[in-house]
């Protein structure tokens, strides 16, 4: 029998209470192990650059550096933890912004835990876009009508493979459904993706799907 990988999470947000209940919630799961906590952005930041955990559940609003500018640092910093944005925010513009600057999904504050879970197995081994079922499709919808920047002033030209890869994500296929549909390793998924986000100038797969919509690769309303 294998060993059950522990995922290790940081959390960052302003409240303690908040902070010590989600903590106690995901190591209550034994495949979570909250290796840190944050008050702020600035604490989120050195945390992540000692820690390096595999996920980082960061509220947008945070005293010092907000979550937004704190997650676009992470991400300069090409640390592969994964973001999944947790506030009472709702506004379509913060949310845009969080996700544009590297976040993979967002969750209310008032979500449960097995909507957390599923959140984390979503961008962490799936390496999906997540939102509630309850706004899943209002947010895919704006993410395809979005126009992230920056992005390169000239359209790209992407191979055949590529668009195969970039629409299927655009679908929610998971990495494992790609590779077993175009025949191919889920190791060779992962690094086409890699290089897809590279060359678009994006940091996620939210970011991935808004330029695929905003640029015609994919086309369509969302079913």
């Amino acid at each position: 029998m294998e060993p059950i990988k522990i995922i290790t999470v940081v959390i960052a947000d302003d409240h303690a209470f908040f902070r010590e209940g989600l903590s106690k919630v995901l190591n209550a799961n034994n495949h979570y192990k909250v290796v840190g906590e944050a008050a702020n952005g600035l604490e989120l930041v050195e945390l992540v650059k000692n820690l390096r955990p595999d996920i980082l559940i960061v509220d947008i609003s945070m005293p010092e550096l907000n979550g937004i500018d704190a997650v676009q640092q992470i991400m300069n910093l090409k640390i592969p933890s994964k973001v999944i944005a947790l506030s009472m925010h709702t506004e379509d513009s913060i949310i845009l912004q969080m996700l544009n600057a590297g976040a993979m999904g967002f969750l209310d504050k008032n979500t449960s835990k097995e909507e957390m879970y599923e959140a984390i197995q979503s961008v962490l081994v799936d390496n999906r876009v997540y939102f509630p079922e309850s706004t899943n499709m209002h947010m895919m919808n704006l993410l395809h009508a979005s126009s992230y920047k920056p992005y390169p002033e000239n359209n790209i030209e992407f191979t055949d493979r590529e668009i195969d890869v970039i629409q299927m994500i655009c679908k929610d296929f998971s990495t494992k459904e790609i590779g077993a549909k175009l025949e191919l390793s889920p190791r060779t998924i992962d690094t086409h993706r890699s290089r897809i986000m590279e060359r678009m100038n994006v940091k996620s797969v939210a970011g991935l799907v808004a330029y695929a919509y905003s640029h015609g690769i994919v086309s369509g309303p969302i079913q």
